[in-house]
């Protein structure tokens, strides 16, 4: 149980700053969505669906490759500068071809006559891009005050700053209210919390090695293709629309399946905590002998507390979805709700898939790892193509939940023959099937308005006190040494 009070704490110290970044973007979405009808919001939930892959490639494993050289006990300094080195050219490179195509780049995305768009997607991604191995740097010096003060003071920046050109900047000036000024208003906080990280960055910058730059891209480059495999099905679903539905909807049906999307974040915002938390401490306890002990621990508390958010926002998912989208507009379109529990399983699946993927991580299989969300990008691929013509952006969320059910499968037992570690399987399914089995029955009880709400805070009293119960009876996993 200290492994969990630990973790639990370095989830909060690292992990609130990201909450709250996490909150704050998926807040905004519905702050956009009282001012933008779903065809104007369309342009941004776009951009930053493509903004997905290409933070994929462009820090090209760096972050990931960062912890586990400093941890080969590498001189940490060269370490950060070979990779500051890397991402610095690799962003150079993008920003050149950007701007060089950026009116092939409009076309392409669906949007010839608004190429600013294109340079204020290019300078933003550029910055968020250099900005992720100094804030891993953070991390890995435990400096937690600094990290959580530059996140925080970047949210609110960049809160501010939407609502300004959001709500006031068009009266001042008179012009019509467009999607650029969110643009604009996310690249001034991105540069001014680039700059706060400029400090220790210099202080920390050693001495770029070529030699040890090939061995970090040896192993960083797979993460490429599995994060970009993971894009793919985490956000190819609103890219592939545009090709796949009718020209005369598609902006909305975007535009309101990205908002509706939002409310699996819920979810998502835990994940990320936890991952920022959860990363650095994989690589810590991987030589101590009860580390896969650990390992199992804490894949049974993730899984639980992962059931409870979904239960909690799958019951009350109206009450919700009308609290933070105001605009009937986007309430019309009859899949609205019905994507929302489907995208909250898929992304606890994905939360389980990051859980196993410490066995290719740890034994530098990092090719097989690529290999899995490879398997799960083309399942994603092929049944957007053929299910979302038929039946529109419902079967992009039952594609997202398939593609990442398999993906966990394969990478489980993929891990137990190259770093077997005894996960209670039993448990771990019985906690999913408890919270969805309740939310079912939720959904038939025919319920309305008091009488629902009490039925459906008995529910999560009852996945709560079930599933604590469930925990405690584990007894803790022994390992042959």
């Amino acid at each position: 149980m200290s492994i969990i009070k630990k973790l639990a704490g370095d989830t909060a110290i690292y992990g609130i700053p990201s909450i709250v970044g996490r909150s704050v973007g998926f807040l905004l979405i519905f702050f956009y969505a009282g001012f933008f009808t779903p065809d104007l919001i369309a342009p941004q939930i776009e951009f930053y669906a493509y903004a997905a892959f290409f933070f994929v490639v462009l820090p090209h494993g760096m972050e990931t490759a960062f912890f586990n050289f400093s941890r080969k006990k590498e001189a940490y300094k060269d370490v950060f500068a070979t990779s500051m080195t890397s991402l610095a050219v690799m962003v150079c490179v993008f920003v050149f071809l950007m701007l060089l195509n950026k009116q092939g780049v409009g076309s392409f995305v669906g949007y010839p006559e608004q190429l600013s768009y294109v340079v204020w997607f290019t300078a933003l991604l550029s910055l968020d891009v250099l900005k992720s191995v100094p804030y891993a740097l953070l991390r890995y010096l435990g400096r937690p005050k600094k990290f959580a003060f530059i996140k925080s003071f970047g949210i609110v920046l960049n809160v501010a700053l939407n609502v300004f050109f959001v709500v006031f900047y068009p009266k001042m000036t008179g012009g019509s209210l467009s999607i650029e000024n969110v643009f604009i208003a996310n690249l001034i906080a991105s540069s001014v919390e680039f700059s706060l990280l400029l400090g220790d960055s210099i202080k920390h910058f050693g001495k770029p090695d070529w030699t040890l730059w090939k061995k970090m891209f040896r192993y960083s480059w797979p993460l490429i293709i599995l994060g970009f495999a993971g894009m793919i099905n985490e956000a190819f679903d609103r890219l592939a629309m545009r090709k796949l539905l009718p020209q005369q909807s598609v902006d909305y049906e975007i535009g309101v399946y990205g908002t509706f999307y939002k409310l699996s974040m819920l979810m998502t915002i835990f994940i990320q905590a936890f991952r920022y938390a959860v990363e650095p401490f994989f690589f810590a306890q991987a030589d101590k002998d009860d580390a896969k002990s650990s390992y199992v621990l804490i894949m049974n508390w993730f899984v639980f507390a992962c059931g409870g958010i979904f239960l909690i926002v799958s019951l009350f998912k109206s009450e919700i979805a009308h609290l933070f989208i105001r605009l009937p507009e986007y309430h019309s379109h009859s899949d609205a709700l019905f994507i929302v529990p489907i995208l909250l399983m898929a992304n606890l699946f994905l939360g389980i898939f990051f859980n196993l993927s410490i066995w290719y991580k740890l034994n530098d299989k990092t090719k097989l790892g690529a290999l899995v969300s490879a398997v799960g990008a083309i399942i994603t691929v092929v049944l957007l193509y053929v299910y979302v013509p038929i039946y529109g952006f419902k079967a992009a969320a039952i594609t997202t939940l398939i593609a990442y059910c398999v993906m966990t499968v394969l990478s489980y037992t993929l891990g137990q023959k190259y770093y077997p570690v005894n996960y209670n399987v039993k448990l771990v399914m019985g906690l999913i099937a408890l919270c969805v089995f309740l939310y079912v029955v939720s959904e038939q009880d025919g319920l309305n308005n008091l009488a629902a709400y009490i039925a459906n805070s008995v529910y999560v009293t009852v996945y709560v006190s079930l599933g604590f119960r469930f925990l405690l009876s584990i007894k803790k996993p022994k390992f042959a040494a």
